[in-house]
């Protein structure tokens, strides 16, 4: 059985704090990144969701990279318990991955995510990245990209700069 560790966001855009997520995720045997969202996603149309997906297939190209459209599973992005049972059969699904049959360990920055999959999947191991450790959020970075450069990844540097948004 693999150990598979689990890291999913927006990604709007790719972070530092993202990252230190996926660098925990390393130490698995497989790792699965979730591109989750759809366009429009946080209020405003900053990086489009098939752009956010094709940017981290280049990035994490030797990992296993699937997509999650909420607004194409149904969801529109208010999470209850339901909700994340339909996010979560969807993520599995595109991973082509029983969540019974293997060992699965999540690596969030949210304690509210964590509550919720810890309810569906108790056997599941979960690790959280408090906010204090990793300073910076996507919500800082969209409201003045400029500002927060240094705190986002290359690539989708490049893809800002193409699209005039820094």
């Amino acid at each position: 059985m693999d150990k598979v560790g689990i890291v999913f966001g927006c990604f709007i855009p790719l972070h530092k704090g993202h990252l230190s997520l996926v660098d925990k995720a390393l130490k698995n045997d497989k790792v699965i990144i979730g591109v989750c969202g759809y366009d429009l996603d946080r209020g405003k149309d900053f990086i489009p969701f098939k752009d956010r997906v094709e940017l981290i297939k280049e990035i994490f190209n030797d990992l296993t990279v699937v997509s999650v459209d909420d607004h194409k599973i149904g969801l529109t992005g208010k999470f209850d318990l339901e909700s994340w049972k339909v996010w979560c059969n969807e993520l599995f699904k595109n991973a082509d991955l029983d969540p019974l049959e293997n060992e699965i360990a999540w690596y969030l920055g949210e304690q509210s995510y964590l509550e919720m999959l810890k309810t569906i999947y108790p056997k599941h191991t979960f690790e959280l990245v408090e906010r204090a450790v990793i300073p910076v959020s996507g919500t800082m970075i969209r409201e003045n990209p400029k500002e927060n450069i240094k705190e986002i990844h290359p690539v989708f540097i490049e893809y800002l700069k193409e699209k005039n948004i820094i």
